[in-house]
């Protein structure tokens, strides 16, 4: 069977880069780039959660397994599991009022093949737009909704989501089954249709980074200007990471 990833994870990446164990300096860098690597592996679950903290307000998504110890936290592993995961590109939780501004995976087991995880610069994809796309859709809101729950939360927020430090525009998407309705606000059209086309275009077109696990391994990215996906083509051996996510800002429509 075909996998999402396909003529996605063999193209060429420009490298992630890596930043000092320095919350300051990795929010800085994340409002230019959406994604950084810690340039030395963490020694532990806990020292990990500590940068989380460092980082802002830990938030936990309802439904996701807690780490023994770090409840905070949420495993992501592919072990016991009779299917076997599968991703697409999407941003974390986005269909809360407060969607996080941050998340970040902590590598516990790697493993001996595949498993990679991509990231996509939402920023370029939204600067990238025909000037006339932007300016029809510039106060066009989304409607998130979570999937695979019973009571599923569900909140409007801003296509062109502009980024508090950088102030630049970012193309606020999640992955399609995550998003119901587009509308403009200032009347009463509906764009769903468009939806599709504007993620296809945003993980194709603006795919960036592609990042292979080592033990320790620490990546943080900025919900608000990136959507990431883990590769699960190929995959051999144990994959269990640790993700961990910060509360961000209700979205600023700019």
């Amino acid at each position: 069977m075909p996998s999402a990833m396909d003529g996605l994870s063999q193209r060429p990446f420009e490298p992630i880069e890596q930043v000092s164990l320095d919350p300051a300096v990795i929010r800085q860098r994340l409002a230019d780039l959406g994604v950084v690597k810690l340039a030395e592996p963490l020694p532990s679950a806990q020292a990990f959660y500590a940068l989380i903290e460092a980082l802002g307000t830990p938030m936990f998504t309802q439904g996701e397994t807690p780490v023994e110890g770090l409840p905070m936290l949420n495993v992501v592993s592919n072990v016991g599991r009779k299917v076997p995961p599968r991703s697409v590109f999407h941003t974390d939780t986005s269909y809360v009022p407060r969607p996080p501004a941050y998340s970040a995976l902590y590598a516990v087991d790697v493993p001996q093949q595949g498993g990679a995880t991509l990231f996509t610069n939402q920023f370029e994809a939204a600067e990238a737009l025909p000037a006339r796309v932007r300016e029809a859709l510039m106060d066009a809101a989304v409607l998130h909704v979570a999937t695979g729950v019973e009571d599923a939360t569900q909140t409007w927020h801003p296509l062109f989501r502009k980024h508090p430090d950088s102030k630049r525009f970012a193309l606020y998407l999640s992955s399609v089954a995550r998003m119901k309705r587009l509308k403009p606000r200032a009347n009463a059209g509906d764009r769903t249709g468009l939806l599709p086309l504007l993620y296809r275009r945003s993980i194709r077109r603006h795919l960036k980074h592609r990042h292979v696990w080592r033990p320790g391994d620490v990546v943080i990215w900025d919900n608000r200007c990136t959507l990431h996906a883990a590769d699960h083509s190929d995959v051999v051996g144990r994959r269990v990471l640790y993700r961990g996510m910060v509360q961000g800002e209700t979205p600023y429509w700019g």
